[in-house]
């Protein structure tokens, strides 16, 4: 009697066993492969942020063009960088129509200011015949202070980015600050060709309504170094900048 118990529980067992192993091997390797993704996934889902290097086929840089911060990705505290390709001619200079964009990371903040270095740069060039496919990457980071990097002034200016000349800083409303309440707005406006500040709107505000007519009145007394472009000013629509409410600790 005990022998046919022993038997059957065994073959319970048994049993048992056979159905269960697949299953947890199963849940098993599916874990396993779940854990794989997710730490393949976070890199492979994420924007790259090194760039990728310098290609120049030998070419010594003569001269190298820092190019200007974007007033608006300087305000918002965007950094990033753009690489361009092109070609040099016999004495080294960039070919203005061959420059063309190949990545940029984040998009549509940099494009046009790496463009316009890329116009500045010089090479020597001891092959004495036209190079294609030079590529160069220009990074654009904040400094310290937060502010715009600028060329020093030459007798020949072809281009040159908005310069703040005056920094506002906005009214705290009575009862914002009553309430202890915190916040910012992003403005949106024009910078005429003598730097004045003109047609103001609100992009974003946070929270919404509380600061947008102090904010808008900041805006109008901005006042800025115009944007030059072949030595002479001019106007500049869609530039945003952002205001921030921070109580006093």
């Amino acid at each position: 009697m005990g022998k046919t118990n022993l038997t059957k529980w065994q073959r319970i067992k048994h049993y048992l066993n056979h159905l269960l192993l697949p299953a947890s091997l199963s849940l098993l390797v599916g874990c396993v492969a779940l854990d794989a993704d997710m730490r393949t996934g976070s890199s492979s889902d994420s924007p790259e942020l090194t760039p990728p290097p310098n290609f120049t086929r030998g070419l010594i840089t003569r001269r190298v063009a820092e190019p200007f911060y974007p007033l608006r990705a300087q305000n918002l505290g965007i950094k990033g960088w753009v690489m361009v390709e092109f070609s040099v001619d016999q004495n080294g200079e960039v070919i203005g129509n061959s420059i063309r964009t190949i990545e940029e990371e984040p998009e549509g903040y940099f494009q046009q200011s790496a463009l316009n270095a890329a116009r500045r740069m010089l090479f020597d060039n001891t092959r004495g015949q036209i190079l294609d496919d030079i590529r160069y990457v220009f990074r654009f980071e904040l400094d310290e202070q937060n502010s715009i990097l600028v060329e020093p002034p030459s007798e020949e200016v072809e281009f040159r980015e908005l310069i703040p000349m005056r920094y506002i800083t906005p009214n705290y409303p009575e009862i914002a600050m009553e309430l202890g309440i915190e916040g910012y707005v992003i403005v949106e406006f024009s910078v005429t060709a003598v730097g004045a500040v003109e047609n103001v709107s609100i992009i974003e505000s946070e929270p919404p309504g509380v600061f947008n007519e102090e904010a808008i009145n900041a805006a109008l007394r901005l006042r800025f170094e115009p944007r030059i472009i072949f030595d002479g000013p001019v106007r500049v629509d869609n530039v945003q900048y952002r205001f921030d409410w921070r109580l006093p600790n």
